[in-house]
């Protein structure tokens, strides 16, 4: 007997038998001799099964699978745990198919599973007094799992893609921002390179005029013309020189063969070119500034430069001869002012002026020399520095000095410096300095009065 019962299957059950019935039937109750035998089964099979079990108690519940009828509660791996006097028991699905006339029809294409019967703390119990096995109340909770969004789905959702076209535009604004910016800096630093240029090249032609300005002002014969631009000509205006002697220069101006000075500056330059200085100014009287900001005003020749350098070489004899009258005890040279007078390097008015004057009282000439920053070195010498006392006329300064003014007011027009008064001399010393205005003239002007 004991062999017919080894060689017995363990009871089935075909899945979803126990729902075709009405009702639900009452829990089964073993024998003595099936619980020894299940419990032999059990021991030997937990070492080889256990991890088995742990696998299987670690996969999720499947879907659809409640409790039992029977009153057990489902386990996690789809088993029915029953409890039998107070302990579990785990009855585990079969695995293969079976087919059993109990409990209704068997589903199709249904497997079965061998019906396994875990005990866990069981104990031996007096046949008979095996309890029913009350089913404990199961709550099963449904799950419905949310879709979980893809990684496109998250990329080209509503909010992200509405998220991108506001990055995208903000990009954008940034550049635009970012290239206006750089186009106004560059604007700006062009401008103000330029007008970094601009703005002291306007200050120093300004200052330069003014300097050149007041030169002529002070130092040309308000009675010659002077030739310049609309700028310089505005600026001898104010500094008081005739307007009825100023000749405007402007586009249609042909070279200025009128007058006796011309100032050339940039406009001026920018009308003649170089030609003006070579082929009608050759001589400079002064000159003020460096590069374009330069302005030289030079001494304008009717007949053009040969003709001036010819006029100018041709009184050198006169000067020369005109000079040798101021060698009387009556004034003294200075080594200086002897070789330039020796050289005809004096304008024939001063030589006639210091001549007049030593009529009347001795003359102690330091020097003479031209006012005017550069001027050609070829240029006659237009003032006269003396000493502003005279030990031989034994008078003190101040009287002195007006004896001096007094004899040179009473010089005829035509030989009259244009001024006459103490100034700084270059060495240091104060002088009383005998001035006439520019140009000087070319020619000779007579035979010089004796002292």
């Amino acid at each position: 007997m004991g062999d017919e019962d080894r060689s017995r299957h363990l009871p089935q059950r075909v899945r979803g038998a126990a729902r075709g019935g009405s009702g639900h039937p009452p829990a089964p109750v073993l024998s003595e001799e099936m619980r020894q035998r299940i419990q032999a089964a059990v021991r030997a099979e937990r070492a080889g099964t256990t991890g088995v079990d742990q696998e299987s108690a670690a996969e999720p519940p499947r879907r659809g699978v409640a409790a039992e009828s029977t009153g057990g509660a489902a386990s996690p791996g789809g088993e029915r745990i029953a409890r039998t006097n107070g302990h579990q028991k785990r009855h585990v699905k079969p695995e293969h198919a079976a087919k059993s006339g109990h409990g209704g029809k068997p589903e199709p294409n249904a497997k079965a599973e061998p019906v396994v019967e875990r005990e866990h703390n069981v104990k031996d119990e007096p046949a008979g007094k095996a309890e029913p096995v009350q089913a404990e109340p199961v709550q099963a909770e449904l799950v419905q799992a949310e879709p979980v969004p893809t990684e496109g789905d998250a990329r080209t959702g509503p909010g992200l893609r509405r998220f991108g076209w506001v990055r995208a535009a903000a990009f954008l604004l940034v550049l635009i921002a970012v290239g206006s910016l750089a186009t106004a800096v560059s604007r700006h630093i062009a401008a103000a390179s330029s007008g970094n240029h601009a703005v002291p090249l306007q200050r120093q032609e300004a200052l330069t005029r003014l300097q050149a300005a007041s030169w002529v002002a002070q130092q040309v014969d308000p009675a010659d013309v002077v030739s310049c631009d609309q700028s310089m000509c505005a600026a001898l205006r104010a500094d008081r020189f005739p307007a009825s002697k100023l000749l405007l220069l402007g586009p249609t101006s042909q070279p200025p063969v009128t007058s006796a000075v011309v100032v050339v500056t940039a406009a001026v330059r920018s009308l003649f070119g170089s030609s003006l200085g070579s082929a009608w100014a050759p001589a400079v009287l002064a000159s003020f500034g460096s590069g374009p900001a330069q302005i030289t005003i030079r001494v304008m020749s009717s007949h053009g430069a040969g003709a001036y350098q010819a006029a100018l070489s041709a009184g050198l004899g006169g000067r020369i001869a005109y000079g040798q009258v101021l060698l009387t005890p009556q004034i003294v040279l200075s080594p200086m002012a002897e070789s330039q007078l020796a050289a005809g390097q004096v304008d024939e008015r001063v030589v006639e002026a210091i001549a007049s004057l030593a009529s009347q009282k001795p003359v102690d000439i330091l020097e003479f020399g031209n006012v005017g920053p550069d001027a050609s070195p070829s240029l006659p010498l237009r003032f006269a520095d003396l000493a502003v006392t005279d030990s031989a006329a034994n008078q003190a300064s101040p009287a002195y000095l007006r004896a001096v003014q007094a004899r040179l007011s009473a010089v005829s027009t035509e030989f009259r410096p244009a001024s006459s008064q103490t100034v700084h001399g270059p060495h240091g010393q104060d002088v009383f300095r005998v001035e006439f205005a520019a140009p000087s003239p070319l020619g000779s002007i007579g035979t010089p009065a004796s002292p």
